[in-house]
């Protein structure tokens, strides 16, 4: 099975593809091609312009320069994640169709424009409501497709995920530098690795900087982010962060949520308060007292909850999907 996968080079879109590639893999006899695209908002107009004059007048004036590098590769499948480069593998699909080839095509994540003429469209669940006209071809999956492992935790090892300003969340700053001090304190055994994100305030930042500076079981980091994430027994997560969240639930040990404040009813928060109901996370509840004093507790979750494994469950059924549709 020869694919070509086409990136936006953002780190979130490559994971995501890479671990169900990698999943695929573990069963099927696969070739991979990767090619990274930066298309900006100008570009991208104009390949929709492009992909819609192809389908009324045909893929004869398609710029056969920019596509004739795919000739040789007997590709079968084009997969790729991301709204940037959707267009892009449509068009190449229909290059190499007009010259008689099989392609399917696979888009990780929900595709902004043609939906219905991407072959297999795996989909997080909360976008079900945007994909009622194409659901036939749709594999959805809950949360993020993160890489599951069932190894075993360590217990001094703890895991912080910080994410940044949202649409979703107040990213009050000092409540959670509050709570980051508490955990330290609670669990004083444990080595603290946190783990900022491209959203992260670096005032924030700043203030992380300083409670680190007066406590040694506190590292930031940037390295061996899967590797800390797997091993820790505990991970507590800001609530923005969806995908941080599924990547824990897809590891051992106890997930727990930061306290946040939604801004308003939405999808994502209703995603979240599913899995508190569920127990699916626990959290850390900051309960006012009546002398107008503060108390943070865990609530933890229901620890007899299995792994997650959504990738593997995409996996299974795309590969059943690609052998109906005789790749």
């Amino acid at each position: 099975m020869n694919i070509l996968w086409i990136s936006d080079g953002k780190k979130g879109h490559e994971k995501q593809v890479e671990i169900l590639l990698n999943e695929v893999s573990k069963t099927e006899n696969i070739i991979i091609k990767k090619e990274i695209i930066e298309i900006n908002k100008f570009s991208q107009l104009l390949e929709l312009a492009t992909y819609s004059a192809s389908l009324l007048i045909g893929s004869l004036f398609l710029n056969t320069g920019k596509f004739l590098k795919y000739d040789e590769d007997n590709i079968d499948i084009i997969i790729g994640a991301g709204s940037s480069i959707h267009l892009r593998m449509l068009l190449i699909k229909n290059y190499l169709s007009n010259k008689g080839n099989a392609i399917k095509v696979v888009s990780i994540l929900t595709p902004s424009f043609y939906r219905r003429k991407f072959d297999i469209i795996c989909s997080p669940l909360h976008d079900s409501d945007k994909l009622s006209v194409a659901k036939k071809n749709v594999i959805f999956f809950e949360g993020c497709l993160a890489k599951v492992s069932t190894n075993e935790v360590e217990e001094n090892i703890g895991f912080i995920g910080i994410g940044g300003t949202n649409k979703h969340f107040a990213f009050d700053q000092d409540a959670i530098i509050i709570q980051i001090e508490f955990l330290i304190g609670l669990y004083q055994q444990k080595k603290w690795f946190l783990f900022t994100s491209r959203r992260t305030p670096n005032e924030m930042v700043d203030k992380i900087k300083k409670i680190a500076l007066t406590n040694k079981n506190l590292i930031i980091s940037d390295d061996n982010y899967d590797e800390i994430i797997e091993k820790a027994s505990i991970k507590v997560v800001t609530q923005d962060s969806i995908n941080m969240i599924y990547e824990s639930l897809s590891t051992k040990g106890q997930t727990l949520l930061f306290n946040m404040k939604y801004i308003k009813i939405n999808k994502i928060v209703n995603q979240i308060n599913i899995l508190l109901s569920n127990k699916r996370v626990g959290y850390v509840e900051n309960v006012q007292m009546v002398d107008g004093l503060d108390k943070i507790k865990i609530i933890s979750q229901n620890m007899h909850n299995d792994v997650f494994a959504e990738v593997e469950k995409v996996a299974y059924k795309l590969i059943q999907e690609l052998r109906t549709k005789s790749i």
